[in-house]
């Protein structure tokens, strides 16, 4: 059957993608609309039935094809078959990078033109497109008449968008399984057609070199004391193929050297380091040590905790990320008025992914979530709400959509857990009739993304209700019923009224646990089985024991050593040995300096620092308050320098259980939520600080109980 050059893309797209595409994202592959999408699918669906394929089209989830793997395999090579068309836009500037990406030197825009079959008016053009692209990397477009034209700036920047031009182009479901099978049947040929794979990488990467190179990377990954899923075996994999392309085309990476000591004291050197020598062996390419400590930040990149691995997570989580997850958890928790506090599997597993998030984004490592446009489409208030959240909390970082929709994924997994005690059903009654009533329901739906049902009805259709059948009842007028029974509002949902609801909420699901649950009931918060008594007992006795540990103490770092950091950071941590909480101070003030070498730790828009760490030395959790006769100059959070006169120091063991780790970084999130328990921490006396700790405890207590 005869295509059009537009027809045979729509179907290759599909078929390179098996878990489906979106209209509008096939749309934008292409360079069309949507509606010229639809317009295609007919002749599509009928290639692909002539092929014993169907093309499958779902609500919410876009269109796929489903078949055999090789009836998709021969569909391909059939339409290879139908010879060379004209590329799309989209396309035609992907091929462009690709090329110029891995140019050593400048190309001519006449043999770039010729090579993609277009003018060179055409190509001038897609040039002014894919600049502002470039630059997001730190790149830029350098063009030299009777030269041609050429990509400049770092090596590791132009890495980063080779990779991000590979996963844009990438379907990491069919490249897992091409990677797993074997590189050569018994007649010494490639056992699939590997055209499409070639295709995907866009030559930046070569097909052998890829495959030796997963083979090398399959043996350190199975050495690891980790586990690493399966998609990050992935990426892992295509970021060391490209390091050996780029080694092989003389590409030079250079790192600070600060940064390469601080991953020489990580874990993941030393597997890094065998695998950069099997790479030698292999490829005759030299690896230095720069190469191995990009190989260590990729590696590190990887980690899976969760399920077995998490307790081995929490003895070296930070401190830090424990009390953002708090803030976050706390802020969709207002914002959507579901209880979300005492969900331990939501905070273990934003715990685990965000402690990897923030490493990703301090090495600017770039992370490929393919179910982004899915989350995106489906739940866009809850990405919004949590994106949100994301800026108010992660002020020092600029989080990509990518890492937003991965935490939207986890808090969309809590929300459908708490559906029990948040509305199902809501009823929404307006007495300017069915249109208000509408205009109500779509400003409720993305007020509160959770909900599931709304019914729109006038105040006449009220005598046939009944409102007991419904979870929540919102009214913009007066109902002779309970005032507890049901919310009024104004027709347009000011903030006001958003308030409202989430407080009303928030009290009918306290009320409604309160009276099916017995009090005992209520420990299943911090776990389940007999584990809720020792979870209850390990967390007040923690909480004891940071009341009474705590204590203010002034040092005078000015007259001892000129105000130096490292002086105060040693005073502090001999005045725990002295009080028999540290057994090793040294090993304790080198914790301290390489978390603060981490980033800024002072709390901007105070005098205070944030020193915590986990060392083995440390006995127990503790808090305790330190005040400088001098003034210390520290970075702050948002990287400024700032002048310090106290400074908060929170230590643990490094074996220290989760519901520890949620109890103690409450004290860290109320420096951020708390302003006047801040303010008595920068300036009040022991027994003050005192009183104020046992006030923050006493809430989390509160909460976790209620």
């Amino acid at each position: 059957m005869g295509l059009s050059g537009r027809e045979i893309r729509l179907i290759e797209a599909l078929l390179r993608h098996p878990r489906g595409l979106t209209a509008g994202g096939i749309a934008d592959r292409l360079g069309v609309s949507a509606r010229t999408v639809h317009r295609d699918l007919q002749p599509a669906s009928s290639f692909l039935a002539s092929n014993d394929l169907t093309l499958v089209r779902r609500s919410g989830r876009g269109l796929s094809v489903e078949g055999d793997p090789e009836a998709r395999e021969q569909a391909l090579e059939a339409l290879r078959g139908m010879g060379p068309v004209s590329l799309p836009p989209p396309e035609r500037q992907r091929t462009l990078l690709s090329t110029l990406l891995v140019a050593d030197q400048p190309i001519k825009l006449r043999a770039l033109a010729s090579g993609l079959k277009v003018a060179i008016g055409t190509v001038s053009r897609d040039l002014d497109e894919v600049d502002p692209w470039l630059s997001e990397f730190g790149l830029f477009l350098v063009r030299k008449r009777g030269s041609g034209v050429e990509i400049s700036g770092k090596e590791v920047d132009r890495r980063r968008a080779i990779h991000r031009l590979i996963y844009q182009n990438l379907d990491e479901v069919s490249l897992l399984p091409y990677l797993q099978e074997p590189e050569k049947d018994a007649e010494g040929s490639s056992s699939k057609d590997t055209g499409r794979i070639t295709d995907q990488l866009l030559g930046l990467i070569d097909e052998g070199r890829l495959r030796k190179v997963k083979s090398l990377a399959e043996a350190t990954v199975r050495s690891l004391p980790y586990s690493i899923a399966d998609d990050a075996f992935v990426g892992f994999t295509v970021h060391v193929a490209l390091m050996v392309e780029r080694r092989s085309q003389g590409g030079t990476f250079e790192m600070d050297d600060e940064m390469l000591r601080r991953l020489q004291r990580t874990d993941e050197y030393a597997y890094a380091k065998s695998l950069a020598k099997d790479i030698e062996e292999s490829f005759d390419v030299p690896i230095p040590e720069e190469e191995v400590g990009y190989v260590t930040i990729h590696l590190r990149g990887t980690k899976l905790r969760e399920n077995g691995g998490l307790q081995d997570y929490f003895e070296t989580s930070d401190l830090e990320v424990a009390s953002q997850v708090k803030a976050l958890v706390r802020y969709v928790e207002d914002q959507t008025g579901v209880g979300l506090a005492g969900d331990g599997s939501l905070y273990t597993g934003l715990l685990a992914h965000l402690e990897r998030a923030i490493h990703r984004l301090q090495e600017n490592l770039i992370i490929h979530n393919p179910l982004l446009e899915d989350v995106k489409q489906d739940y866009p208030s809850l990405f919004d709400l949590v994106s949100q959240g994301m800026e108010k909390v992660f002020v020092r970082e600029k989080v990509p959509e990518e890492e937003v929709g991965f935490v939207a994924m986890h808090f969309g997994a809590a929300l459908d857990r708490a559906q029990e005690s948040f509305p199902r059903n809501v009823l929404v009654l307006c007495s300017s009739g069915i249109a208000t009533s509408k205009m109500l329901a779509s400003r409720l739906q993305g007020a509160f993304p959770q909900i599931q049902n709304i019914r729109n009805s006038s105040l006449f259709d009220l005598e046939v209700l009944d409102m007991a059948d419904f979870d929540l009842v919102v009214s913009t007028v007066s109902l002779p019923a309970p005032d507890d029974s049901y919310v009024q509002v104004q027709p347009f949902l000011p903030g006001d009224d958003v308030e409202r609801i989430r407080n009303y909420l928030k009290e009918t699901s306290l009320q409604t646990r309160i009276e099916n649950r017995a009090a005992f009931e209520s420990l299943e918060v911090f776990g389940g089985g007999q584990e809720k008594f020792h979870q209850m007992v390990e967390v007040t006795q923690t909480i004891a024991e940071l009341v009474d540990d705590a204590f203010l103490v002034r040092h005078e770092v000015g007259s001892e050593a000129g105000g130096t950091l490292e002086e105060a950071v040693r005073l502090m941590c001999v005045s725990l040995v002295d009080r028999n909480l540290v057994s090793e101070p040294r090993s304790l003030e080198r914790s301290l300096i390489s978390r603060m070498e981490l980033g800024g730790i002072g709390i901007p828009g105070t005098t205070l620092a944030l020193f915590h760490a986990r060392d083995g030395s440390v006995v127990r959790p503790l808090f305790s308050v330190h005040e400088f006769d001098e003034p210390l100059e520290i970075e702050g959070l948002d990287g400024a320098p700032m002048q310090v006169r106290r400074s908060l120091l929170m230590v643990a063991p490094r074996a220290l259980s989760p519901v520890a780790l949620e109890a103690i970084s409450e004290i860290s999130a109320a420096m951020v939520e708390q302003p006047v328990e801040r303010e008595v921490f920068e300036t009040g006396s022991q027994a003050r600080i005192v009183e104020v700790l046992e006030g923050i405890f006493g809430r989390y207590l509160h909460n976790k109980l209620s």
